[in-house]
């Protein structure tokens, strides 16, 4: 099987893509998921998944709050406390599953890079998941290989790009708007697996921690994703033409439907950033 895997950005929100992998866990095996493309929060959640070591993303998570108390993100970002849950995500003896793209905004070439993680330096790994959640203003962009690198996900936060080239036999997408895509064009979309995850209090989601919310938040994701999965998967996951018939008719019933093609979206979001960076200093 030639499965890939996307996992967007969504800052609090991320904690909901650990419950949808431990439940993906159970349907397709890791050796199966041959490429995974992520942004921002994702990279992390992404990167524990493919060392099969979902248990530590699920740590970080929990560990970024106390038992009672809650923490906006820009205090997160701001102090050292998501720097060093990084380096409990990485060892050198990891192995990892599949082909890794991390999208990352480089500042020093103005362009948005998918670095492949299994064709870097190891050594420079941990950096590469530090980048993938630098933040402008809140943190200074990390510098490897004389350039520099901020979260990629302002510029494409569900980034399926790098998969395009590949000849997969479908994409598991976990991303959080509440908008049913077509991404690309009609064949490569009717070979994508959608799960969202919307919700009326997205923003306060986004923004705020507490443990009870990540629990819930990690809880909330296993049990959707499980349903969905297991809709799709009832006749297994090397069933490609009940799959295909699934995703079809889910992609018919969407009430919300829009195109993404991803030209249009870093074109978009790069004038975005340009705009909203040009009077204020970026420490780089």
């Amino acid at each position: 099987m030639n499965i890939g895997l996307v996992l967007s950005g969504g800052m609090a929100k991320g904690a909901y893509q650990i419950g949808a992998l431990k439940a993906l866990s159970n349907f397709v095996p890791l050796e199966e998921i041959k490429y995974i493309s992520a942004a921002s929060v994702g990279v992390l959640n992404g990167y524990a998944y493919a060392t099969n070591n979902i248990e530590s993303a699920e740590t970080m998570w929990k560990n970024i709050c106390s038992e009672d108390s809650k923490s906006l993100i820009s205090k997160i970002l701001k102090s050292s406390m998501l720097q060093q849950n990084i380096k409990g995500l990485y060892s050198p003896e990891q192995k990892m599953s599949a082909d890794f793209y991390c999208s990352l905004l480089n500042i020093t070439n103005r362009t948005i890079d998918y670095k492949n993680l299994l064709s870097v330096e190891k050594s420079d790994i941990p950096d590469f998941l530090k980048a993938s959640v630098a933040m402008p203003i809140y943190n200074k962009s990390v510098q490897i290989d004389k350039i520099s690198y901020y979260d990629g996900a302002m510029i494409d936060n569900i980034p399926v790009f790098p998969l395009l080239k590949h000849n997969l036999d479908y994409i598991i997408c976990i991303y959080f708007d509440d908008t049913c895509y077509k991404f690309e064009n009609t064949f490569f979309d009717n070979r994508i697996i959608k799960i969202t995850f919307p919700s009326k209090n997205m923003l306060k989601q986004s923004i705020v921690f507490s443990k009870d919310s990540i629990d819930d938040m990690i809880n909330e994701g296993y049990l959707k994703a499980t349903q969905i999965l297991r809709t799709i998967f009832s006749q297994g996951y090397d069933n490609l033409e009940y799959i295909y018939n699934v995703i079809d008719y889910m992609n018919l019933t969407s009430e919300k439907r829009s195109l993404r093609i991803t030209g249009d979206v870093l074109v978009t979001n790069f004038n975005k950033f340009t705009q909203k960076f040009t009077k204020r200093k970026i420490v780089v």
